[in-house]
């Protein structure tokens, strides 16, 4: 036993011995073959294996390698990689030569396509991705907020989840989707709006996680964009994901959290102004005995105060205070990536959690990403990319809109109390907010039609859960050099539920949509909807005689999306612990239903690039697509585009100017496509179910239309880069014309058609967008000591004009128009006169410049106690009501004119500083806020209007206060305000610890930050805010303030740290 044991000692000790003796330890030193400086960072590499380390901050490494005899890899990004036997070698010296095109910035362009920027003969604008990690967003489309020349970001509202409104170089239809085609890792993303069919909005682009995006660029011109031929005429974002790097594996951990607040809150009267204002808007009205009118329905005070708990103190609630929160953001996210020479991988994982601004506003959100790159052989290779989410967004329950809670938030009356003095809340006989001792003088006495805001939100819901899989795979095979054969298949896949519970305590939905006496009310949605791409392409890159170089792609796609949607409702919920179908519990359901839809696209492309010597451009691109949406005879369209450059800073002639260091002019033109937003059967007849006396049937809904086509765009654009005093000023100057034609709209049929009331699309008209960019990127400071600041300056111009229209009339949306040789959105309103300063009187003028008021107390209606209205003239005579005729044409719009931003970094010593500038003008919004808040209903003000008339003489822009008076705040010029701003965007400031610090530990780096974004407005609009747009739908009524959730400013502090 004891020889046993000793002879296994002996073995043990034997083998430890020799697996030591089977390593050694190399050092050295990796430099900058020009500059002879250290290198940091530098990967070194066993071949072969996973072992490897990281050279430290003066380029010093120390590494164990085997005894036997193996090869170093070194690799750094910037640099040429290279391979050193190690031999018996105890010591290396090495430098890395810088690789020129590793340096040069690449664009993405699509189908395996990428250029360097110099080579660049289209228009095309980049976020790189240290921009993008400085913005703890949720949606990348938020992180190029005023960072792109002649790219518009327009958040809707600050209601978590909603989807952005994206236009490049302004809206290119009046009736389909302006959003650009978004191509994620080389596949094009759904982007048609996840929206369910009641209240919140979605956006797809949130279920990308920004972290994992190493680049966005934006195609903007047709040389760029025409290669997506039919999906391009809004242009083209591409965004590429991040991937494993040959060498040592790391790992980083970013995380985030923030506070968030509106940017602005109403400010509306207290309970004892709201009073006062209400009974003199009474009296205004002739209510009660001192006016001379008997009138023993409301006496003169019709707003009273009132005193639940008896405490002696009259009762007041801030409404405001009860819809609004401080939300709060908390964001953690890994990711690990590494690779040898076969195989690559990026994978990354993210949790977010959102408190809204408003009450029971909620949004969590996780996700997952993998990609996955192989090269079993030099010819062969072959990739996956896989992202999961999962988001569950708990919106606003607003009674089918938006608005409905934070509306009733704003006007109900303060003076009545939220709760009962046990805690309950305080509601009348319909489940609305109480009356407290207010008479509410509508039709007749009826209680509170205002909603209760706290139980509307925490009563109701309105949970959406969405999953999406975004996925590619791809094969590459290079059978000789320079030719590289691509199949690619990708899918999206997005599956959303929405379960919608109206509470049947409260009034509404809840007890109306299924009829009187339906407590509690259910709405389920499932929508799935499923996109496939399949792409097969070639391409060859070869240069010839040393200054030939070419580029060829050649190639087909297909693509098919499957919608599939269902819905129940059912009400007379027994109990309002029951929320759900399942529960069955249910006393009534009103019919099912849902629909089936599906569209396809077959197409055809190629892609010639040319050059000669890097000093004359050439590019040619032609893409055939047909879709399913449209007419049989227009299936099918042709998009070409052409481009041509010259790189006048390689002529001889500009050898001796050292002041440019690069010079190219370059120009393009092409035709692209719109069908995005048009219905799958669009181009069909189309029936529904209808009734013929008592007889069940069918009727025409929309009829077809076998010659309906695309919209096209014929795209023009002259451009200049620059580079000057030693690349110190980056300059790019674009001209760009955008002639739209073909323009789609689903319009009601004519009667000569045989089937009034059913609708047809077609191709009704042209217009066009043009404009100037300009972006301007400067090294200002750049000292020994490592100071540095950096600039850059983006802005745009952009005019836009309908050319034709074939309908007979303008096309309306609102207070807004689509009218030939007017800018596409143009007011269409009359003109404000002001407040008569006799009376107090609103004064409009009509179509001839003369005046007409309006005084709203004239007389009182036999048997209802209502006041009623009169027109006068000037003179104070009769006269016609205001009407259309006298509406004029204010050649106004909701489009900015002018945007841009203005970004500033200073660094010093592992501190930088950001700040970060957006503007924007040009443009009128209709203030619908100010209006519907200086209403003279029975409902809460804003405190404008304190400066109401009250005195003869009075010089004022508020007129007399007259209940149900509905011309005092009439859709006018007064309601439209100049949109221009100057915003605060973004200030950042954070810390890189020193490399020493850093390495000591075990990391690569480690930063900490804090930042602000919308700090500060400068505006002179009188609304929430100026970057509005409360309709995202419509391309005419851009613009219009509707009383959305005001935008978020939030208050952030991150850490990032890399291993």
């Amino acid at each position: 036993m004891k020889k046993s044991l000793l002879m296994s000692l002996v073995l043990m000790f034997t083998f430890l011995t020799g697996a030591f003796a089977q390593t050694r330890t190399v050092s050295g030193r990796v430099t900058d073959r020009k500059t002879n400086e250290g290198l940091p960072g530098v990967t070194v590499l066993v071949k072969g294996t996973t072992n490897g380390t990281s050279t430290n901050s003066d380029g010093g490494f120390t590494l164990d390698v085997p005894s036997t005899t193996s090869t170093l890899i070194f690799s750094s990004v910037g640099y040429i990689s290279q391979e050193r036997p190690v031999g018996s070698d105890a010591s290396i010296s090495i430098s890395l030569v810088p690789d020129v095109k590793q340096l040069t910035e690449v664009v993405v362009t699509g189908y395996g396509g990428s250029q360097d920027v110099k080579d660049l003969t289209g228009s095309v604008a980049q976020v790189k991705e240290e921009k993008l990690l400085l913005q703890p967003v949720v949606s990348v489309d938020q992180a190029l907020t005023g960072r792109l020349a002649g790219v518009s970001i327009n958040t809707t509202s600050g209601t978590l989840g909603d989807q952005a409104a994206v236009r490049i170089r302004g809206a290119n239809s009046i009736s389909l989707s302006s959003q650009p085609l978004y191509v994620l890792d080389g596949v094009p993303l759904n982007t048609v709006e996840q929206a369910n069919n009641l209240s919140t909005r979605f956006n797809p682009l949130a279920d990308i996680n920004p972290n994992d995006i190493e680049s966005v660029n934006v195609l903007k011109d047709a040389s760029a964009a025409a290669i997506y031929g039919s999906r391009a005429a809004n242009g083209v974002i591409v965004i590429t994901t991040k991937r494993g790097r040959n060498g040592q594996n790391r790992v980083s951990v970013n995380s985030y959290y923030g506070v968030q607040q509106a940017i602005r809150k109403p400010v509306v009267l207290n309970a004892t102004d709201f009073m006062a204002i209400s009974n003199e808007k009474a009296y205004n009205s002739r209510f009660g005995s001192s006016n001379g009118v008997v009138n023993t329905t409301y006496p003169i005070d019709i707003a009273k105060p009132i005193d639940l708990n008896g405490d002696g103190v009259n009762d007041e609630t801030n409404w405001i205070n009860e819809i609004f929160r401080n939300g709060t953001q908390q964001n953690y996210q890994v990711a690990l990536s590494g690779g040898n020479e076969f195989a690559k991988y990026y994978g990354s994982g993210d949790w977010n959690d959102q408190q809204g601004i408003i009450l029971q506003n909620r949004l969590r959100r996780g996700s997952a990403r993998l990609n996955l790159d192989l090269t079993p052989k030099k010819w062969l290779k072959a990739g996956v990319s896989l992202n999961y989410a999962k988001t569950y967004n708990q919106g606003i329950n607003g009674e089918g809109a938006l608005a409905g809670a934070t509306v009733s938030g704003y006007t109900a009356p303060p003076n009545v109390p939220a709760y009962l003095p046990d805690g309950s809340y305080y509601l009348n006989s319909l489940g609305n907010l109480g009356n407290g001792n207010n008479l509410i003088p509508n039709s007749a006495i009826a209680p509170n039609a205002y909603y209760h805001i706290p139980a509307t939100l925490n009563l109701n819901k309105n949970d959406n859960t969405s999953q999406r899989i975004l996925g590619n795979g791809y094969f590459t095979v290079e059978p000789i050099t320079g030719l590289q054969l691509t199949t690619k298949y990708g899918i999206d896949y997005n599956t959303n539920f929405e379960e919608q519970y109206s509470s049947g305590i409260l009034g509404g939905l809840g007890r109306n949509i299924l009829g009187a006496g339906q407590l509690g009310l259910v709405q389920d949605y499932n929508t799935d909807r499923t996109q496939f791409n399949w792409q097969n392409y070639a391409n060859y890159d070869r240069t010839f005689a040393e200054k030939h170089t070419v580029g060829v792609t050649a190639g087909v796609e297909y693509q098919e999306t499957r919608l599939r949607r269902i819905y129940t409702v059912a009400g007379g919920f027994s109990d309002d612990k029951f929320q759900s179908i399942i529960d069955n519990v249910f006393t009534s359901q009103a019919p099912g239903g849902g629909n089936l839809s599906n569209y396809g696209f077959q197409s055809y492309f190629g892609r010639l690039n040319y050059n000669f010597g890097s000093k004359y451009y050439a590019s040619f691109t032609l893409r055939s697509d047909a879709s399913s949406v449209f007419g049989v005879n227009n299936q099918r369209g042709f998009f070409p585009g052409g481009s041509v450059g010259w790189r006048i800073s390689e002529e001889s002639f500009m050898k001796n100017i050292s002041a440019i260091n690069d010079l190219k002019i370059r120009a393009s033109y092409g035709k692209v496509g719109n069908s995005s937003g048009l219905g799958s059967y669009a181009a069909r007849t189309l029936v529904g179910g209808g009734l013929y006396a008592d007889a069940n049937g069918f009727t025409i809904s929309q009829v077809g239309n076998v010659e309906l086509g695309w919209e096209n765009s014929k795209k023009f654009d002259i451009g200049l880069d620059a580079a000057l005093l030693k690349n110190r000023i980056n300059v790019t100057f674009d001209f760009f014309n955008n002639d739209v034609s073909g323009l789609l709209l689903l319009a009601p049929t004519l009667r000569t058609t045989g089937v009034p009331g059913a609708s047809i699309a077609r191709n009704v008209g042209s217009m066009y967008n043009r404009g100037i960019e300009l972006t301007v990127n400067t090294v200002n400071v750049k000292l020994d000591n490592g100071f540095t600041w950096t600039s850059s300056l983006n802005g745009s111009i952009i005019k836009n004009r309908i050319t034709s229209l074939s309908t007979p009339t303008d096309i309306i949306s609102g207070v807004q128009r689509a009218s030939v040789g007017r800018s596409l959105g143009v007011y269409y309103l009359p003109e404000w006169a002001g407040v008569n300063p006799a009376n107090g009187n609103a004064q409009f003028y009509d179509k001839d410049g003369n005046i007409k008021q309006y005084d709203a107390a004239y007389a009182v209606a036999a048997g209802t106690g209502f006041t009623v209205g009169r027109w006068l003239n000037a003179a104070g005579e009769p006269t016609t009501a205001l009407s259309t005729a006298d509406y004029k044409y204010q050649d106004k719009t909701g489009y900015p004119t002018f945007s841009g931003g203005f970004d500033n970094t200073f660094a010093f010593k592992g501190i930088d500083l950001g700040i970060f500038l957006q503007y924007s003008g040009g443009n009128y919004v209709y203030n619908g806020y100010r209006s519907a808040m200086l209403s003279s209903a029975f409902q809460n003000n804003i405190e404008e209007v304190k400066e109401r008339w009250t005195t003869p003489g009075q010089v004022t822009n508020v007129p007399k206060q007259v209940l149900r008076d509905a011309q005092s705040n009439q859709a006018s010029t007064r309601w439209l305000e100049k949109g221009d701003f100057l915003r605060l965007r973004q200030i950042s400031l954070g810390y890189n610890l020193p490399d020493q610090l850093v390495k000591r530990f075990g990391m690569n780096n480690f930063r900490i930050y804090t930042l602000v974004q919308n700090a500060y407005t400068f505006t002179k609009y009188k609304g929430l805010d100026p970057e509005v747009n409360s309709n995202i739908t419509s391309n005419i009524a851009y613009g219009t303030d509707g009383r959305s959730v005001p935008p978020i400013r939030s208050f952030t502090f991150g850490i990032n740290v890399g291993i």
